[in-house]
């Protein structure tokens, strides 16, 4: 497997385009061979834009673009929990209704120990960056109409009955340009996806950066 250092790993990735990280989240989703490259496109726009009005509208509404004292006026319990990975799975963060979050401690500092990351990215970015994307989830929980949440495809048609159902990536999208546009981040937050899972598995994380970069 080649050596690529992860400060130029995150130089890549900084500069991957917005449709492409939309195409990576589809890449990683179950129903991703039921949906065309031209819907996905479309998908992929009107999440981002669903993720950056809801953005607009939450700072309009707390008064704040500062995340952790949104989390504070919508009274969500946030802690930090030492640990990252959960049996065979490398959790960063989890929100779990109605109203409590916890931020993963382990991958953060794990990245942080990391030749050259700190100096494009500071730990308290990568935590802001985090809490909003979760943020940003419960806000999906309380909304009654949502883009990231309406959007759904049929899985089958029977005898005039169908079976539809809503499409994980398009939140986890809305949810990254969500946290883009209150932490006024220049780059896409997808790129912690690969930044943070590095430490865990080298290998499946050049992997995964070869994948994007190839979108």
């Amino acid at each position: 497997m080649e050596n690529i250092k992860l400060q130029s790993m995150a130089q890549q990735l900084f500069q991957v385009t917005d449709q492409s990280w939309g195409m990576y989240a589809f890449s990683r989703d179950l129903l991703r061979n039921k949906i065309d490259k031209a819907q996905k496109e479309i998908m992929i726009q009107k999440s981002i834009a669903c993720g950056e009005e809801m953005a607009v509208e939450a700072v309009r509404l707390l008064g704040t673009s500062d995340p952790w004292e949104m989390a504070e006026k919508l009274k969500l319990k946030v802690d930090f929990v030492d640990r990252g990975q959960i049996a065979d799975r490398v959790l960063f963060a989890l929100f779990t209704p109605p109203s409590h979050i916890e931020i993963m401690t382990e991958p953060i500092e794990k990245a942080m120990k990391q030749d050259g990351l700190s100096d494009l990215i500071t730990k308290k970015e990568i935590e802001g960056l985090i809490l909003a994307h979760e943020i940003f989830h419960y806000l999906e929980e309380e909304k009654e109409k949502i883009y990231t949440r309406d959007e759904t495809i049929i899985l089958w048609k029977f005898l005039g009955f169908e079976n539809k159902s809503t499409i994980r990536a398009l939140s986890e999208i809305g949810g990254m340009y969500f946290s883009k546009k209150i932490n006024s981040f220049p780059y896409s937050p997808f790129a912690l996806d690969i930044l943070l899972y590095y430490n865990y598995s080298p290998d499946e994380a050049l992997n995964m950066y070869r994948e994007v970069m190839s979108f």
